[in-house]
């Protein structure tokens, strides 16, 4: 059974991060890395549907539903037998499609707020016009080290979220948050054998350094666990969960107390959030793999809740020694 192969991607793709942060754990990687010499190639495509917001209160309010797609281009390589080096980048097209407030309601907002903001606030058109902005979001750097491989899995793992160039990142449409960020911790998994061979857990502890703005640093943890069983030698099917907590952010709306932080708050938001999914990956052939997965936003604080779909392709390589 190829668990480097079947086990590699779980469609968790940083998507628009100021829509929501989906599936953490995904641009890292899992537990188990690629021998020297093997790696990846990823691409997904991915959907998100946001119908409303949680409040600070944790209640639903249907107002601001946007959408958002996105094609993420994912690499990983092993170096050695025990680390590995990842590179990813998504290119993000996002829309406001909600009526409660309506577009013209949020045009005169923006174009209020951004007159009585100082001088050079913010730089970048109005975004929530309906239709759809794209562009290519952040770039994504990680490194995971093998420390134990049997019978459990540590793997511990750093990563830098480096903002491809100065978007946009106001309003429901915005692609991301335009923040660096510096990622570190640990994937820890288990085969769970000999009671369920084709069966394992893979649970991940993540803490995330924002890059301050406004005076406001939107660091945070996340704890995602992952469980999967092999049905056949290629199918595989997982269920999955992720919980985050940010401890320090703005909440909605009552820390809005001057133009600037009004105009931008959306990015340094104080987000907390259950992601819950499932999804199925089959092995076409040794190199080749696909997959499809599906997440619910069941509760949070200061985020969007909605759903999302992911589709992927990875393909395996092998460098060739030289002659």
């Amino acid at each position: 059974m190829n668990l480097g192969l079947a086990q590699r991607k779980r469609a968790t793709t940083l998507l628009s991060v100021s829509l929501l942060s989906v599936l953490v754990g995904s641009a890292v990687g899992q537990a188990w890395v690629p021998e020297k010499g093997e790696g990846s190639f990823s691409t997904s495509y991915n959907y998100i549907s946001s119908s409303g917001h949680f409040k600070t209160d944790g209640n639903k309010v249907a107002e601001a539903a946007a959408k958002a797609q996105s094609v993420s281009f994912d690499v990983e390589y092993g170096v050695t037998n025990k680390l590995a080096v990842s590179f990813s980048v998504p290119i993000v097209a996002a829309r406001y499609v909600g009526t409660n407030p309506p577009i013209a309601f949020l045009r005169n907002l923006f174009d209020q707020t951004m007159q009585a903001a100082a001088p050079g606030t913010y730089g970048h058109q109005f975004l929530d016009d309906g239709s759809y902005h794209s562009t290519i979001q952040d770039f994504q750097f990680g490194a995971r080290y093998n420390l134990v491989s049997r019978p459990l899995v540590l793997t511990p793992f750093v990563a830098v979220v480096i903002p491809s160039h100065d978007y946009a990142y106001v309003g429901e449409a915005a692609p991301g948050r335009n923040l660096r960020e510096f990622q570190f911790g640990a994937n820890v998994a288990r085969r769970l054998t000999p009671f369920l061979p084709k069966a394992y857990l893979d649970g991940q502890v993540l803490f995330a350094i924002s890059q301050e703005n406004l005076h406001v640093r939107t660091n945070r943890t996340n704890l995602s666990l992952e469980t999967g069983y092999f049905i056949t030698r290629k199918l595989a099917a997982r269920g999955f969960g992720i919980w985050q907590h940010t401890f320090t952010g703005l909440r909605f709306p009552i820390d809005l107390t001057t133009p600037e932080i009004a105009l931008t708050h959306e990015r340094l938001l104080k987000a907390r959030y259950w992601h819950v999914g499932g999804g199925i990956s089959y092995v076409i052939s040794s190199k080749t793999e696909v997959g499809a997965d599906i997440v619910s936003f069941v509760s949070g604080s200061d985020t969007h809740y909605g759903t999302g779909v992911s589709l992927r392709i990875t393909r395996t390589f092998t460098r060739k020694p030289p002659p």
